[in-house]
């Protein structure tokens, strides 16, 4: 330390001390954690506010049974720290002193750092708060003609390391399997609403990061700081959104699609929908878990996938709908089209109250989507299938689920029996629930379009070209569309919920 340049600091900034300065000095330490195994650390002193400073001076102090000090890293060097006055006077503390470079006050933006100072860890695991305490009082000036004191405010932090102190976080991959998928949702679900240590640093980038160890762990062992994937300190839907966002990524060299966790002794996850459907025409599936009334159907969460050959399904067209679902009408949920497997739709829902269901299963909800006829085939089959990947309790634990099938004919819109138009014709939205029915396509003008329910009995009629058509006033049921053109005429079934 020059102690002649200490001492002439102290005494401008006591002369100064009486004027008065509107600008303040804030400098802050975080709390740095780091996982186990880590033998250097090296923390940031921020400057939060660093108005117009031309002199600074201030002590760092850490615990030297915990960790020892290495060095001071200037990094892009803001101040301009041109042969930093520093010396240690004891074991435990650093004493910093400056004048900028060009003697010139320096004004930094927010978030700004200072200088970092490193240490080396003294245990396998430990902690050290790095304070402003020590040798020299916290002062700063500024350049205002004469050096002029300014009021200064100086946040501790804190360094940890260890097992106990930090853990490394894949952010999206709440379940600690390198990758990102709808199974990610679950860890989410079950701690909806936690609190805990914000990471620092915060990121959302699909790489390990280092995060502070919560008070809690789930029952697998991991970490409660896992399900953080935001880093914003609470287990939220921001959580979710970095699940999508993170989608499909993987740390792996293969991406492990969710296994099939099939169990005959569990409620099923059937499909319900109609044996015989449009291509060309919304359609919708109906996902059941059990019929109910079976008790092994009350649950927390449940993830699965709808799978099924991609060349007969409009991918862009599939959506999916949880009202009136059993798990509740407030969850947390996740709906994507996988990249990593060819026509699978990967589909996780989640109670957010850490309680189980009350309604013994039932719908879980309905997908939509429209068939196509890439081959112009009078009719087809095409089979879906549901793959259950977890069904999970509030208290984490694991119910038994097992799969089903459905195999419905698809009906070509180009079939024999119908004029060649036909095949540029769809109809949306079907099911339909309310607002006006639209019939689309490049389709000649309408003679007449009719409405019939399935006896065959005439319930509506619009005679001319029209193409929004109003189904307020017909009951919920399934109807008969009928539309000629050019003296033929072409069928399509119509679902009104």
């Amino acid at each position: 330390m020059n102690k002649r340049f200490t001492l002439a600091l102290a005494t401008l900034l006591y002369a100064a001390s009486s004027l008065f300065c509107q600008s303040v000095v804030i400098l802050s330490i975080p709390d740095v954690v780091a996982p186990e195994g880590t033998t250097e650390i090296c923390i940031p002193i921020v400057a939060d506010t660093f108005p117009n400073i031309v002199t600074i001076q201030f002590s760092l102090e850490w615990d030297t049974t915990q960790i020892d000090f290495t060095e001071l890293r200037l990094g892009d060097n803001p101040f301009g720290f041109d042969g930093m006055y520093s010396s240690m006077p004891v074991s435990n503390n650093i004493a910093i002193s400056q004048i900028s470079s060009d003697s010139r006050g320096v004004t930094l933006d927010a978030g700004t750092v200072l200088f970092e100072a490193c240490f080396n860890t003294t245990m396998v695991e430990g902690s050290s708060a790095v304070t402003f305490d020590g040798f020299l009082p916290s002062e700063f000036a500024q350049d205002d003609g004469i050096f002029a004191a300014v009021p200064n405010t100086v946040n501790s932090g804190s360094i940890s390391y260890g097992s106990n102190a930090a853990v490394s976080v894949l952010p999206g991959d709440t379940n600690d399997d390198q990758q990102v998928d709808h199974l990610d949702i679950l860890n989410i679900g079950y701690i909806f609403g936690v609190n805990g240590p914000a990471r620092t640093g915060v990121s959302t980038a699909f790489s390990p990061q280092t995060a502070a160890v919560w008070a809690g762990s789930f029952t697998s062992g991991l970490n409660h700081a896992e399900a953080d994937a935001s880093g914003n300190g609470i287990i939220d839907t921001e959580d979710r959104e970095v699940v999508r966002t993170n989608y499909d990524m993987t740390l792996n060299t293969t991406f492990n699609i969710a296994p099939d966790v099939s169990n005959e002794v569990g409620p099923t996850l059937s499909l319900a929908t109609e044996d015989i459907i449009n291509a060309g025409e919304e359609t919708t599936i109906t996902v059941n878990l059990g019929d109910g009334n079976n008790p092994d159907a009350a649950g927390y969460a449940l993830a699965f996938a709808l799978a099924f050959d991609p060349t007969f399904v409009d991918l862009n067209s599939i959506r999916i709908n949880y009202d009136a679902s059993f798990l509740g009408d407030d969850l947390l949920n996740i709906n994507r089209l996988s990249t990593q497997a060819d026509g699978r739709f990967e589909i996780a829902a989640s109670r957010k109250d850490q309680l189980n269901t009350t309604t013994p299963g039932g719908k879980v909800c309905t997908i939509s989507f429209i068939p196509l006829n890439p081959n112009g085939a009078e009719s087809f089959p095409v089979e879906f299938k549901v793959v259950p990947n977890a069904f999970v309790r509030a208290d984490q634990s694991d119910g038994a689920i097992n799969g089903g099938t459905k195999t419905v004919d698809v009906q070509g819109s180009n079939a024999v029996r119908e004029p060649s138009w036909a095949k540029k014709l769809s109809i949306f939205p079907n099911p339909y629930t309310n607002g006006p029915l639209s019939i689309q396509g490049d389709l000649p003008a309408f003679d007449a379009v009719k409405i019939l329910d399935q006896s065959g009995r005439l319930l509506k009629t619009w005679n001319g070209n029209f193409r929004q058509l109003d189904l307020e006033e017909l009951p919920a049921a399934t109807y008969l569309l009928q539309i000629k053109a050019n003296g033929t005429m072409v069928n399509r079934k119509v679902v009104k919920q």
